[in-house]
């Protein structure tokens, strides 16, 4: 096990006060979705955070570590709930501007540019720590990708909304 740090510090603030800022804007911030689609959303962002993290910081890449040490701790978990409200507001304006057709395209190099930012911050922090070859350029297209899954998601969760239903009140 490798230890990069043993105290409370920014990589620890940087976790609790994304959830904390994160998840308050989401509970003022207008409503766009049902309940529903907002825990769908929700942990879908957490989903794809746990996913490329678990599959690229463990074996048999290991390409890098989050917090502390290279074991697993409850601020990863944390860490890993943090995404979700970066999902949500992904989705929100998204829908809220009514992002369609080419605009996509800028809407998603847009955020995982800011997706860059903040992993850049997190490696400032001590959040990641990209000391087993990991380049942190390799996280555009994942970031890419999972927007794009996300936007997806959304369009599916709607569309089955729309016809769903329908189909549902014939049975």
């Amino acid at each position: 096990m490798k230890v990069y740090d043993t105290a409370f510090n920014a990589n620890e603030w940087f976790v609790i006060i994304s959830m904390i800022v994160m998840n308050l804007a989401i509970w003022f911030v207008p409503k766009l979705f049902s309940k529903l689609e907002s825990v769908g959303y929700y942990i879908f962002g957490i989903y794809i955070g746990l996913f490329y993290d678990h599959t690229l910081s463990i074996k048999p890449w290991d390409f890098y570590d989050v917090n502390d040490n290279s074991s697993y701790q409850f601020i990863d978990f944390m860490s890993y709930i943090m995404y979700g409200p970066y999902g949500y507001f992904f989705l929100y304006f998204y829908a809220k501007w009514n992002i369609n057709k080419l605009r996509i395209i800028p809407y998603i190099l847009i955020w995982s540019a800011i997706s860059m930012l903040l992993e850049w911050i997190g490696l400032k922090v001590g959040l990641f720590h990209f000391d087993k070859g990991y380049k942190m350029h390799w996280s555009f297209p994942i970031y890419l990708l999972s927007q794009t899954m996300i936007i997806l998601f959304y369009h599916l969760s709607t569309i089955y909304e729309k016809t769903g239903n329908e189909k549902r009140s014939e049975l």
